[in-house]
């Protein structure tokens, strides 16, 4: 059951990004439905006596998951739902048992930190910043405490994000406020896709363990390939109005300048036989 899947092919067939691979690849090792035989290597690091000049791709296996009542018993205990450590991990360290059922310890400062965001959330009264203002303030430091509240903000708006704190929320939502977004902006890009009507059939209120990439990973869809952004919901709203604003004063201007050409018009005293003869009269002469 080992496999050998190159990472290039992988690439040109599913079109996802060398780290997207290698993080999928990641999260299967930690569910225990993959392990590593043999790390790649490229061919510059291949030992000369070996004879070989091309790249090593990584070898893996395939785990099928054993109830404890299919395991035959032995005088010493083996945990259930456990992988081994891989073959590089380091010569000095025993090799130790990892319970893919584990979950990772969490930081007290990041408990913390959302013990502080829900208490925040729980006590809010009025709006932490306007969700159609923008942080540019004068000062640095101005600027980053209206981030901090437009972040709380957009927290309190979507409830996948009260599981990380407010920092780490205005780490990454902090370009697109210097950009001019507003928190209605952010909370759109979250659910919407760009210049599209479609939303999102997902969300990170069940099944996603890390927020921050998510939250970066939606909000990555909003950049164009030169580096620059898209325009927000407010902002496309914004350029319509001035759009509409423009045509009107068009509009009026015209109607004025039609009104005084009218007003400045005077009839002649001749009727139209008169004035006939007269054309006739000049093509004669």
């Amino acid at each position: 059951m080992t496999i050998m899947p190159v990472w290039q092919r992988l690439q040109e067939r599913f079109g996802f990004p060398p780290k997207s691979i290698s993080n999928y690849f990641r999260r299967l090792r930690d569910w225990g439905a993959l392990a590593v035989v043999a790390t790649g290597r490229t061919a510059e690091f291949t030992p000369k006596s070996s004879g070989r000049a091309e790249n090593e791709a990584a070898i893996y296996v395939l785990l099928e998951r054993v109830e404890e009542k299919d395991v035959e018993k032995s005088s010493v205990p083996v945990p259930t739902r456990a992988v081994n450590n891989p073959p590089h991990a380091r010569a000095g360290e025993d090799s130790k048992l990892q319970i893919e059922a584990a979950p990772p310890l969490t930081s007290p400062k990041r408990a913390a930190q959302r013990r502080e965001v829900n208490h925040h959330l729980r006590n809010r009264q009025e709006p932490f910043w306007d969700p159609n203002a923008t942080t540019n303030a004068m000062t640095k430091r101005e600027r980053r405490e209206a981030e901090r509240l437009a972040s709380l903000e957009l927290q309190f708006r979507s409830l996948a994000l009260r599981r990380i704190s407010t920092a780490h929320v205005a780490a990454i939502c902090r370009p697109f406020l210097q950009a001019g977004w507003t928190v209605k902006d952010l909370h759109h890009a979250i659910d919407w896709r760009p210049n599209t009507d479609a939303r999102y059939h997902h969300d990170a209120d069940y099944g996603v363990d890390n927020v921050g990439a998510w939250l970066r990973y939606r909000l990555s869809k909003w950049i164009r390939h030169d580096g620059g952004f898209y325009r927000s919901p407010s902002q496309k709203q914004a350029a319509e109005k001035a759009q509409r604003k423009a045509e009107q004063r068009a509009a009026s201007e015209r109607r004025e300048r039609d009104r005084v050409e009218r007003a400045a018009y005077e009839p002649s005293a001749l009727g139209w036989r008169e004035r006939v003869a007269l054309l006739q009269k000049a093509k004669g002469a």
